[in-house]
């Protein structure tokens, strides 16, 4: 595995947890889908899967405004000198399957 995949998989894993132990976001389940950092380390683009689907764009603007409790857990569990600007983005994937299997159903 390459080192920055060993990077993105220790973030996933981190900002999973901290979304479990600090982030208030009432009624929403969220989950860390994806960390893909820039080779710099200097941003990352988390995608987070969000359900119910209707919440994410209200839930994404709460956790923007958490981010610096992320960050600072970031800098305090991770052995990472550089914490990378973290950018949050809503992850569909789940809605797209949902449809995909929809219209499959629907043809059998």
């Amino acid at each position: 595995m390459r080192r920055i995949e060993q990077i993105n998989e220790l973030l996933r894993k981190k900002i999973a947890f901290a979304f479990a132990t600090g982030v208030e976001v009432p009624n929403v389940l969220i989950t860390v889908a994806d960390v893909q950092c820039s080779p710099d380390l200097k941003y990352a683009k988390v995608w987070l899967s969000i359900l119910p689907d209707n919440k994410a764009g209200s839930t994404l603007q709460l956790v923007k405004k958490q981010e610096g409790f992320v960050y600072s857990y970031l800098k305090k569990h991770t052995v990472l000198n550089k914490i990378p600007k973290l950018n949050f983005i809503f992850d569909d994937t789940q809605k797209h399957a949902a449809t995909i299997e929809d219209v499959i159903k629907s043809i059998n």
